[in-house]
């Protein structure tokens, strides 16, 4: 690379790159029976989970619970409730109606269920019983009753209570009722209502500029590509970290479906929790490899290949396939690149370094801009194609660093140094002018 036309502020981010620390064919459909408890296998060549946690905050919704309060329920609901619960623990005549709903064909059923709509169901009365009973036949048939709850949002607040309930019966009971409730509603878009329905939706919102409106986030009315409904994810990520193989397949289980339903999920849920996944593919448990290579697979490019059998081969395979989705170097708006730990940022790193070893570095310029004041620094040559992800254009004259001027080559070398000794550098921000104009690009070491 000759060295009169290297961009210096790609040197400057390879020095900061170079100090910045380092960092670590489609399965069958799942079931639950295919999923139920087994006997745990210690897992192979893993890292402490507790140095691979997704989301570690913890909260009453994070397994387990340890319910130790008692509730009096709605005798009549929940004496209802009870009645179509057993009738369904003992019925294969089962399906799922257009709302995502359970529905045994037996006339006693029906007839609690008609019941049940005539009555209603307080989610609020049903989370706390979720969370606090220390009854698990209520607990149950309190998990039975959410999917019946006439308001759809509501159902997805409960069903984030699923994976803290400290009894599998109970959990794997209501995860399959999830599954189909999701499909069914999580998709929804506001442009798919009839104008009635967005009559309701619209209005039962807060006024937009409210402080109710402003407590809840809304800054603007819904438009026809809005979802209507959200789902927390955090507990199923938290079962994760339990160390019980079983609850780890199901866990996974349910994230790849609720993916499948959402993709845009996988955006604003999976990163924090890759490296976990990796560590799960080098399980002893079938299930819980073969869940986790879902997931990947949902996050690959569609030409992928297919999923290596080899441990290594398969983790490499799925680290090349997160960054479909999660790429290592993030142009986020020409004005924030984001640079996470990766081959990619070694060898942006590399490849500045080697320029920095060459004879020359750049040169001076002086220049006017359009207000018509004056400016020093260095200009920008062309950008090597290697290169090319820091987003500095050709033609800009860098004139500062962090806030450092840059006039010489030696003040440009010195602040160098001087970012790349710093502790842990996280932040360069990069001032420059291109065409008479002052920009500025800021890098965030990951």
């Amino acid at each position: 690379m000759p060295a009169a036309t290297t961009p210096l502020i790609i040197l400057a981010m390879a020095c900061l790159l170079q100090a910045a620390p380092a960092q670590t064919p489609p399965p069958k459909p799942a079931t639950v029976e295919s999923l139920s408890a087994k006997k745990p296998q210690k897992t192979a060549q893993q890292e402490p989970v507790d140095s691979l946690v997704a989301y570690p905050e913890r909260d009453i919704l994070s397994p387990f619970r340890t319910p130790t309060d008692l509730y009096a329920p709605p005798d009549e609901l929940f004496r209802q409730l009870s009645i179509m619960r057993n009738i369904a623990s003992r019925s294969s005549a089962k399906s799922f109606d257009d709302s995502g709903r359970e529905v045994i064909d037996d006339p006693a059923w029906q007839q609690a269920r008609a019941k049940v709509s005539e009555i209603g169901i307080d989610a609020g009365q049903l989370a706390g019983m979720m969370r606090l009973h220390r009854n698990e036949a209520q607990r149950a048939t309190a998990f039975y009753g959410a999917f019946y709850c006439s308001n759809i949002s509501y159902v997805m607040e409960l069903i984030s209570h699923i994976p803290g309930e400290p009894l599998r019966s109970t959990r794997e009971a209501a995860l399959p009722r999830a599954i189909q409730f999701m499909r069914a509603n999580l998709g929804t878009r506001f442009g798919e209502l009839t104008d009635d329905e967005k009559a309701i939706v619209i209005g039962a919102l807060p006024q937009i500029g409210s402080p109710a409106a402003k407590a809840q986030g809304l800054t603007r009315l819904p438009s026809k590509n809005d979802h209507l409904h959200s789902l927390r994810l955090t507990p199923f990520f938290q079962l994760l970290d339990i160390d019980n193989e079983t609850d780890r397949a199901q866990a996974l289980w349910f994230i790849k479906e609720a993916i499948v339903t959402r993709p845009d999920f996988a955006n604003l849920w999976l990163e924090p929790a890759l490296p976990r996944l990796l560590q799960l593919l080098r399980s002893n448990n079938n299930d819980v490899r073969d869940q986790a290579i879902a997931i990947f697979q949902r996050i690959a490019a569609k030409n992928t290949a297919a999923p290596p059998k080899e441990i290594e081969a398969l983790v490499m395979w799925a680290k090349e396939a997160g960054k479909h989705l999660f790429p290592p170097i993030r142009n986020i708006n020409d004005a924030i690149v984001q640079l996470y730990p990766s081959d990619e940022r070694a060898a942006i790193a590399k490849a500045g370094i080697k320029a920095l070893e060459s004879s020359a570095i750049g040169d001076p310029y002086r220049g006017q801009k359009k207000d018509g004041s004056w400016y020093s620094g260095f200009r920008v040559g062309r950008v090597p194609d290697a290169l090319a992800q820091l987003a500095i254009p050709e033609g800009s004259v860098i004139t500062s660093i962090n806030g450092a001027p840059i006039n010489s080559a030696q003040g440009l070398l010195a602040t160098i140094i001087k970012q790349s000794e710093a502790k842990r550098p996280r932040r360069v921000m990069v001032e420059y002018v291109l065409k008479g104009q002052s920009r500025a690009i800021e890098y965030r070491i990951m």
